[in-house]
This record gives structure tokens, sequence and C-alpha cells, in this order.
């Protein structure tokens, strides 16, 4: 029995039967590795071309129709003066990959809209000191895992430390503002995949704003 390959039928098909299998397309999530090919060295340090390895939505390019749904929720992002080529993302579906180097780096659109998030650090006894802040600029964000080295920095020493450092970091910045909506964090071990600590997240008072 052959297996079928092409449709060639689906031109002909009533419009809405094609627009629901566009769209059951559509909700298939993607993980978007976003890195820097051009980073300025003179301060203040700036990506000038964001590149990705992950192909685009297949759909901008199957036909003009398939384009038109897709870019109904696709937006592009990353796009710079020097390279103005985007890369097209569904914030709140797709999941975004950085090194937490960058982090400092991502424009402000895709920063507030991300809500799925996977970072890889060499450092988390520093992560929380470098990149809280940005963190708690992403108010969208409801997803992070952080993939954390532990051999790289920590040999002779207990790694476990680290990693509850870094789990008390986001505790404390909690605890400084209970109106914070963290996100919900899973911390693992980049090296075995190994799921290390969980944290809830959610705001500890849900509404607070510090007085003025």
């Amino acid at each position: 029995m052959s297996t079928l390959s092409a449709f060639h039928l689906f031109p002909t098909l009533p419009v809405e039967i094609r627009l629901k299998i566009w769209s059951l397309l559509l909700l298939i999530p993607r993980t978007v590795i976003c890195s820097e090919k051009v980073i300025t060295h003179a301060a203040p340090r700036a990506v000038k071309v964001w590149e990705t390895n992950t192909p685009p939505p297949p759909l901008l390019h199957v036909n003009r129709e398939s384009r038109y749904e897709a870019l109904a929720i696709y937006a592009p992002y990353f796009a710079t003066p020097s390279h103005p080529r985007p890369i097209y993302l569904f914030l709140s579906q797709d999941v975004v990959r950085f090194m937490d180097g960058l982090l400092p780096h991502v424009p402000d659109s895709p920063l507030h809209q991300i809500e799925h998030m996977v970072t890889h650090t060499k450092d988390c006894a520093y992560f929380g000191f470098y990149h809280m802040d940005t963190l708690k600029r992403m108010k969208a964000l409801r997803e992070l895992e952080i993939y954390a080295e532990m051999n790289l920095v920590y040999r002779g020493d207990e790694p476990d430390r680290f990693i509850n450092l870094l789990v008390s970091e986001f505790e404390d910045a909690m605890e400084a503002d209970p109106g914070w909506d963290c996100p919900k964090i899973r911390i693992i071990d980049a090296q075995t995949g190994k799921a290390l600590r969980f944290i809830e997240g959610g705001a500890k008072i849900p509404g607070w704003v510090p007085e003025e």
C-alpha cells in the first residue's frame, strides 16, 4: 500500500475546509532558537544581527492563502537596520530560546510579549544578579526553563549550593515584590536533562503595588 505524499485536490476543497486545515496547522507550537551574529563591542553593546537556525513557519511559503492566514498570528521581530530580515514568531504559543547573555539585548517588543522562554546559563550563581530585572520586565512571561551548566564554573565545588542560590534569588525577588507574577520556572541540568528544581511562580499578593 503506497503512502500519500501529495494531495493534489486540496485547492478544489471548499474554502471553509481549507481554512480549517490551515488553522489546525497553525496550532503546532515551535521552539525558535535566537542567537546573535554580530554584536557591537563599544558601549552600550547592542545586537546588530539576530539570526535563527529554526526554519520559518512553513505556511508563510505554501501559497498566498496560507501566508495570509499565517500572517494573522505570526509577527516579525528582531529586524535591525543592519539586518532587516525578521524572525517570525507567534509569541503566545512559540517557545523562544536564548543564551542568557543575550537577555539584556532583547528588544522591548518581543521582550514584553514572550510567554514561553528557555535560556541556557553557564553561571547560575550570578543568573539572578544579571537577569532578574529583565525577567521582571517580561510581564507576559508564563513559563521559563533554565538549563544550567553544572560542571563549567563550579568544578570542585558543590553544584547544589549554586542551584539553591538561584532558587533563593527568585524567592527573594517574589518577597521583595509580592505583586510580581513570577513565571513557572524549571531549572534543568544542561548535561543530563534532569529536572533539578521547580518554582510554582505566581504573585504572592496579586494586585499588590508598592506605595508611592
